[in-house]
């Protein structure tokens, strides 16, 4: 899986990056044929964005953001998005119960 990290403008500690990356690698697992992910880290003032965007095949786009005062939480909660729209994604619908009569 490709990983690639996106920030401009500030700098980022070596232990956010490397938390970051174990993080997605680890969401990851659970996303199944993930190809690829960018993480963009945006700054606005006292506000921190994290951006999470996983890629499959088909074009197929899982796309899950969140802000915080610190990077840290901010993480952590688009990871919690990220999580929870993979789990929805796998879910099978149910089955149509046609009734003759």
């Amino acid at each position: 899986m490709q990983l690639r990290f996106s920030y401009r403008g500030f700098a980022l500690t070596e232990s956010m990056l490397k938390k970051a990356e174990r993080a997605v690698l680890k969401a990851g697992a659970r996303i199944p044929r993930a190809t690829g992910a960018t993480v963009r880290f945006e700054m606005d003032g006292p506000e921190r964005r994290v951006e999470i965007v996983f890629t499959a095949p088909r074009g197929t786009r899982l796309v899950a953001s969140a802000a915080g005062r610190y990077w840290g939480p901010a993480l952590d909660a688009a990871l919690a998005k990220l999580i929870r729209q993979a789990s929805k994604e796998r879910r099978t619908p149910p089955r149509r119960v046609v009734r003759k009569g």
